[in-house]
């Protein structure tokens, strides 16, 4: 019986689905071990720690906060992740896989608000991540960012811990720690102020302020946090103390402020600026319809650290070196 042959078209097409199939199941396999959206992420130079110094990472993502530290013993600290858009989560994966980051230590999640928790629920997904510090907010619904962040926490064992004063992590001549809000029990506190009256002042207020210090040299992250809070710490600071497992705290003496709320007027307050007199200040912005820097922040920032003053949007990610008791600054853009 004479075999009837396929047409040329027939063949193509045959091919054409096989490799259509091919290539399906490569993208199955892939998305097994890397997500195909942030695939790109991937092909990416490497830049590895040294052993013995500690990276801090002030991310450029728009108008938002994230910054990678990369702890002295090989561990690291994620703090915040974006707004949540997919450029700025593209970004976030570019310098973590950069620095071939697959696992974090510590996530803090710093504020229920969009601009620092947005990208969040992408990294719990898609990285390995050990401890979790989150907000106290029942208020789930408060933002976006904030529900997508929770609806993934839900997925894993345990239970995050409360940013909250006292709470922290101590490593090998490295600690950070939690300056405020209050503890989440106390009435008249941050978070209690929060619950009761949502508003968008209480939120901020709300926001985790976070001391990190290594070798000596300190950073002061001061989220989204205004007057009020500043205050407190100031007198905290005089009346009792600072302290984190029986070491003090020593705001007075800061080397590196992250400054409050992408540099709005608020967040920039003057007595507090001259009361920890820091040697250099980074604010974490981009384009926003809220005018953010102020000149009036720009002005009180200027006036404490002179010309070591740096911005994201202008230079992009921002790198602090810390080695030997001192640290050395570079940018992403020249």
């Amino acid at each position: 019986m004479k075999k009837r042959k396929l047409s040329r078209s027939k063949i193509i097409a045959i091919v054409m689905a096989g490799l259509a199939l091919l290539a399906v199941i490569s993208i199955l396999i892939v998305n097994a071990f890397i997500p195909v959206k942030y695939l790109s992420s991937y092909l990416v130079s490497k830049s590895l720690n040294e052993v013995g110094q500690m990276r801090v990472n002030f991310l450029d993502v728009g108008n938002g906060d994230c910054t990678i530290v990369e702890l002295p013993d090989g561990k690291v600290l994620l703090i915040d992740g974006g707004d949540g858009t997919y450029s700025h989560n593209l970004k976030i994966f570019k310098e973590l896989n950069r620095r071939k980051i697959d696992k974090i230590d510590y996530l803090i999640c710093s504020s229920v608000e969009n601009d620092g928790c947005g990208g969040l629920a992408e990294i719990l997904k898609y990285k390995e991540v050990d401890k979790v510090f989150a907000p106290y907010c029942p208020l789930v619904y408060i933002s976006e960012g904030y529900k997508s962040f929770c609806d993934e926490l839900q997925k894993r064992s345990g239970e995050p811990s409360y940013c909250e004063y006292g709470i922290g992590v101590e490593g090998d001549d490295y600690f950070f720690c939690f300056l405020s809000p209050d503890y989440h029990g106390v009435d008249g506190g941050e978070y209690d102020e929060l619950l009761k009256d949502p508003t968008t002042k209480n939120i901020k207020n709300a926001s985790a302020v976070i001391w990190l210090e290594y070798g000596g040299v300190s950073f002061l992250f001061l989220s989204g946090v205004g007057r009020a809070v500043q205050t407190k710490l100031m007198d905290y600071y005089l009346i009792t103390g600072l302290e984190f497992s029986g070491r003090k705290i020593d705001i007075a003496n800061c080397n590196v402020l992250k400054m409050s709320d992408h540099g709005s007027e608020e967040g920039a307050y003057t007595p507090f600026l001259d009361f920890i007199k820091p040697e250099t200040a980074i604010i974490s912005v981009g384009e926003n319809g809220r005018g953010l820097p102020t000149l009036a922040a720009l002005s009180n920032a200027q006036n404490s650290v002179g010309d070591s003053l740096y911005r994201t949007d202008e230079l992009g990610t921002v790198t602090f070196t810390v080695k030997d008791g001192s640290y050395e600054i570079s940018k992403e853009k020249k």
